[in-house]
């Protein structure tokens, strides 16, 4: 037992690279820790076996690369802190590394041996400070609330089943049941986009839209998917903000509606020919709550807020050329 706790194992990889070989011997004697060097070939296997605490990633790039080694971490669902370590490098490479996700970075040099001890001792203390780790806590716990709020519902309804309501009420019950649920889903929904972004790859635009459209019960409503483009991104969350996008537009627009998906220079839109959104609720309709449908909770274009946010994308909701509503989403 140290005096901040037991003992903690973390690996280190990527070090043996001109400018940072005094990492290691600075990290050996450190109170509390025991420093293991992995080599990068060996170090997801490594980590999968568990044992340790956190992750040490040289970087100097394109020699080592604590970007890749975080990405290919992260696509291993291992939530581990990682800290990159970098000599000779600038400020515009340590803001590329920390938007990427690395839990902290320290630029390397004779000195440095202290601050990234801290730094290293600061977040396994603190494990929170990382927001990969901070987000797979808050979607653990608010999945396991969201399904655990959901068995006395389905009490509630079984029991609501036997008992002799008259009609009016009975449905009215039913409808407050549904509509709870609902928000159990969306607030799990909303815990899962608000962490950070995944793995990111080249995708097609029109095919993610035309697969979320197949999910979606729009008989009579039309889809237009011009022209396509390409987008490096997080799959997933580029799945949830169209989804909720053409949801919104199913819901604001009509059974009837047509939409147009297209490419931009910047990333995408999604427009419409209903009713439209009024200039004055621009400001307000990624608000939790906001909706003129007499349908929904107001969490669709919330969610989109927040997939946007944690992917560094910027929405912007205007006129489209039909009188509709335009959502224009640009990626960085």
């Amino acid at each position: 037992m140290t005096a901040w706790g037991h003992t903690r194992h973390v690996a280190l990889t990527g070090h043996d690279t001109a400018g940072l070989d005094g990492v290691s011997a600075a990290l050996a004697d450190v109170e509390g820790l025991d420093v293991e060097e992995v080599g990068q070939s060996d170090l997801l296997d490594r980590l999968d076996g568990g044992g340790f605490d956190a992750v040490v990633v040289g970087d100097r790039p394109p020699e080592r690369d604590a970007v890749a080694t975080l990405d290919e971490i992260r696509a291993n669902a291992i939530t581990l802190p990682v800290l990159a370590v970098g000599a000779d490098v600038d400020t515009d490479r340590v803001e590329t590394a920390l938007v990427a996700g690395v839990s902290d970075y320290v630029r390397w040099h004779d000195d440095s041996g202290p601050e990234l001890a801290g730094r290293l001792r600061a977040l396994l203390r603190q494990p929170w400070r990382d927001g990969t780790i901070q987000a797979a806590r808050w979607e653990d716990a608010l999945g396991s609330l969201a399904h655990d709020a959901k068995n006395p519902l389905n009490v509630v309804t079984g029991r609501l089943e036997l008992l002799d309501v008259e009609t009016t009420h009975s449905e009215a019950m039913n409808r407050s049941i549904s509509r709870v649920e609902a928000m159990l889903d969306e607030l799990s929904t909303v815990a899962t986009v608000s962490g950070p972004v995944g793995a990111t790859e080249s995708v097609s635009l029109a095919d993610v839209a035309n697969e979320v459209w197949g999910r979606l019960d729009a008989p009579d409503a039309t889809l237009d998917v011009e022209p396509d483009g390409t987008l490096t991104v997080d799959p997933d969350q580029l799945g949830v903000v169209l989804e909720r996008l053409l949801e919104n537009t199913l819901l604001h627009g009509g059974d009837d509606v047509s939409v147009t998906v297209g490419a931009t220079d910047e990333g995408f839109y999604v427009a419409d020919d209903g009713p439209g959104i009024p200039e004055a609720d621009y400001e307000h309709v990624f608000e939790q709550g906001y909706g003129t449908a007499r349908t929904g909770e107001g969490y669709g274009l919330f969610v989109v807020a927040q997939a946007a946010a944690a992917h560094g994308w910027n929405v912007d909701v205007g006129e489209s050329n039909s009188g509709g509503a335009r959502f224009d989403v640009a990626v960085r």
